[in-house]
């Protein structure tokens, strides 16, 4: 099974606009923030198994965000 880079990116980003931070997001998964910020930008190959834990951790943050504003009620407090 391979991922498409650009599909794994796009999803990194949609994590980002949730508040996620790269440097947070590299130290969670255990990769250099340069490395992942190349990988973004496109100028690098992140091994298989870092995208799925990078995936594994975005799906997981974007999960738990998703939970907290629903507990407040996002719709009437936030623009999206």
């Amino acid at each position: 099974m391979n991922f498409d880079k650009t599909k794994v990116i796009e999803r990194i980003k949609q994590a980002k606009s949730y508040g996620l931070k790269y440097s947070k997001l590299a130290s969670a998964v255990n990769v250099p923030y340069a490395s992942l910020y190349a990988f973004i930008n496109g100028n690098y190959t992140m091994a298989q198994d870092k995208q799925i834990a990078l995936l594994c951790y975005i799906e997981s943050y974007m999960e738990e965000m998703d939970r907290q504003l629903k507990k407040l009620g996002y719709k009437e407090l936030c623009s999206k």
